[in-house]
């Protein structure tokens, strides 16, 4: 059924794939980056606090503080988080077997390998440096992404167990 959308999702994999890649290359990052994170803090703070839950913000807080600190990059786990999402329904897509009987073990497979190229090809770069702490970040993200994804399978998949079942007893 997926297969149909493989020309959707396998371009997509690819293009953003060498978004990555433009990003990893780019040395004005900086801007951008404060830009997001400047957006993005400020919407969630507003949020919080309208509902009065500014406990929330600060456990956020520590949390991306603790994170920091052991040397893992949030960007990272982000970018290749929606990364790993395109992988997998990529693969799933795909008509090769292997492929679509495994998207999850081979798209944290194919994310790392990209990942680990890519903090590869920064080192030599004299603008950029490569970064262990980077590539495990890469990794992470790309495994939340599957653990998200499988999750929202066996979740729907429930649902629609249940559903069918209520059509059986209502019948």
């Amino acid at each position: 059924m997926l297969r149909k959308y493989a020309r959707i999702f396998i371009p997509a994999a690819i293009l953003y794939a060498v978004l990555i890649l433009y990003l990893s290359i780019t040395s004005k990052l900086g801007s951008f980056r404060h830009k997001l994170n400047l957006t993005l803090a400020h919407g969630i703070t507003d949020v919080l606090l309208a509902f009065n839950l500014p406990y929330v913000r600060s456990f956020l807080v520590d949390l991306l503080n603790f994170v920091e600190s052991l040397s893992i990059d949030v960007d990272h786990i982000g970018i290749y988080f929606i990364f790993g999402i395109l992988l997998y329904f990529a693969l799933l897509s795909s008509k090769n077997q292997i492929l679509a009987k495994y998207p999850a073990v081979i798209s944290v497979c194919i994310g790392t390998a990209y990942g680990v190229l890519n903090e590869i090809f920064q080192s030599y770069l004299p603008y950029r440096t490569a970064s262990v702490g980077d590539a495990f970040s890469n990794m992470l993200g790309l495994v939340l992404a599957q653990l998200l994804v499988l999750t929202f399978i066996l979740v729907l998949r429930q649902i629609l167990k249940r559903t069918k079942n209520e059509k059986l007893t209502i019948n």
